[in-house]
């Protein structure tokens, strides 16, 4: 969290309206206006880290951007913020890219499962693209933050090396906190990538129940009389979702003694595509019923 707080300090808070969605202008120009842009300003250690390679064609023949020579259309350079080169961890071979006159297309990239950026601080990354006329242009840096986040729950399970830690984190995400989940084989050295579940409001502890699956049954709040019911696999993989409404009773989890987990309390809440369903199934229901 000091972290967090150190970052907030040091942009203030234009950077906000400023660095939702960065936009900026590759240093050469020619036939490609090429965009590099990363929808947040800081990410949790271990989540994915999203940026999208923006492409337009300004010249008046199609452009294909493909291999050549045994070498990419498209390169990503990653660095710490003191300068240091981030090393690939496995190679991106971005897909060949055809533009018509005047077309756009956007290229969405994960860094994480590219490059072995995991430790906290400050990084930035670069797009270079190869023109077919062997011109390179370059990107402005994107800057990004990893925090730590705040471990709001955890508990192990299993024995050994195959032993799995699975753990609740809170992040702060200006001006909301967002839950994840995360899942860790210490005795393999295996880290799951951190999967967001959601907005989080941090009043009191989210419940925890394991049903006789192995599977895990989240029960947390949202927002204000809100809750959210998450099923997730032993890898962290998300199984079923559902939200409540508190009513006379506050909703809590409790657990069989055949295994089985089941939420008790409150009122499902149906998406608005599902309550119009239900809505014209019932209204035909009532027509048919009433007649002749």
């Amino acid at each position: 969290m000091a972290f967090e707080v150190w970052f907030r300090s040091l942009f203030g808070r234009g950077w906000g309206a400023f660095g939702v969605y960065l936009l900026l202008q590759a240093t050469g120009c020619g036939q490609l206006d090429l965009r590099l842009s990363s929808p947040e300003p800081s990410y949790l250690q271990f989540a994915p880290i999203p940026v999208t390679i923006h492409c337009k064609n300004l010249g008046a023949q199609e452009l294909v951007l493909q291999e050549s020579q045994g070498k990419p259309w498209l390169d990503l350079l990653v660095q710490s913020n003191d300068g240091l080169v981030v090393r690939p961890d496995k190679t991106f071979s971005p897909p060949a890219l055809s533009l018509k006159p005047g077309e756009s297309k956007e290229l969405p990239v994960d860094l994480v499962p590219y490059f072995l950026v995991r430790e906290p601080g400050a990084y930035r990354v670069r797009a270079s693209v190869r023109l077919p006329s062997g011109e390179t242009l370059l990107t402005e840096p994107v800057s990004f933050l990893i925090g730590r986040g705040e471990v709001v729950w955890s508990v192990p399970r299993g024995e050994g090396k195959d032993q799995r830690t699975y753990s609740l984190l809170k992040y702060y995400e200006d001006p909301n906190v967002g839950l994840y989940f995360r899942v860790e084989i210490p005795g393999q050295n295996i880290v799951f990538p951190s999967r967001r579940l959601g907005p989080y409001l941090p009043l009191g502890k989210p419940m925890a129940e394991f049903d006789n699956d192995n599977h895990l049954h989240l029960l947390y709040a949202v927002a204000s009389g809100q809750y959210r019911l998450t099923v997730l696999s032993q890898d962290g993989d998300v199984l079923r979702e559902e939200n409540r409404q508190q009513t006379l009773e506050k909703p809590i989890l409790r657990r069989s003694p055949d295994g089985m987990v089941d939420v008790v309390g409150g009122s499902v809440i149906l998406p608005a595509y599902l309550r119009e369903k239900l809505s014209s199934l019932q209204s035909q229901a009532g027509t048919s019923s009433s007649a002749p």
